[in-house]
């Protein structure tokens, strides 16, 4: 009887445990798979809280890989300078080449503008020089008659309102 008691006494205290939450058989979804894939385990996040997965070993020259690794990162990121170098040559060329472009404009239309005055100041020169000359031909004109004897213009003078009437040939 002491045995069934004994017996009796662990399995209300297992189920006392279970009870209490002291105890717990696990949770198959939380625990690492109980098989082996040839990887070595590694914990990725603290245990309990998230899943454990097997963790493929580091590579025995690690030292190289990631000396490969940051060499060829080396040689991307030097291509992108190189891009970038580039770039910004072709854009310095290109401001270069407009500056010029404008200044090559700007100095056609000051050619142009100064040409332009010069042939307005010709042709000013040459309207007053032939106002002149039409004013020294009228005056030569007024001081001798047609036949270039002494001026006869008695016939334009009134003597009635005492004034002279205009030549013929500035009436319209």
């Amino acid at each position: 009887m002491a045995s069934h008691l004994l017996q009796r006494t662990l399995a209300w205290s297992a189920v006392a445990l279970l009870a209490t939450g002291c105890v717990s058989t696990g949770d198959p979804y939380y625990d690492p798979p109980p098989y082996h894939r040839g990887y070595e385990s590694g914990v990725m996040y603290p245990s309990g809280v998230y899943p454990v997965y097997p963790v493929a070993p580091p590579p025995a020259e690690w030292r190289r890989t990631d000396r490969d690794r940051w060499e060829r990162e080396n040689r991307i990121y030097e291509r992108e300078r190189e891009r970038w170098d580039k770039e910004r040559e072709r854009a310095r060329l290109e401001r270069e080449r407009e500056r010029e472009q404008a200044a090559r404009h700007e100095r056609e239309l000051r050619e142009q503008n100064a040409r332009r005055d010069r042939e307005a100041r010709a042709r000013e020169i040459r309207e007053r020089e032939e106002a002149r000359r039409q004013q020294a031909e009228r005056e030569r004109k007024n001081r001798t008659a047609p036949d270039g004897g002494p001026r006869r213009d008695y016939d334009r003078y009134n003597p009635k309102t005492g004034q002279w009437m205009p030549k013929a040939d500035d009436l319209p």
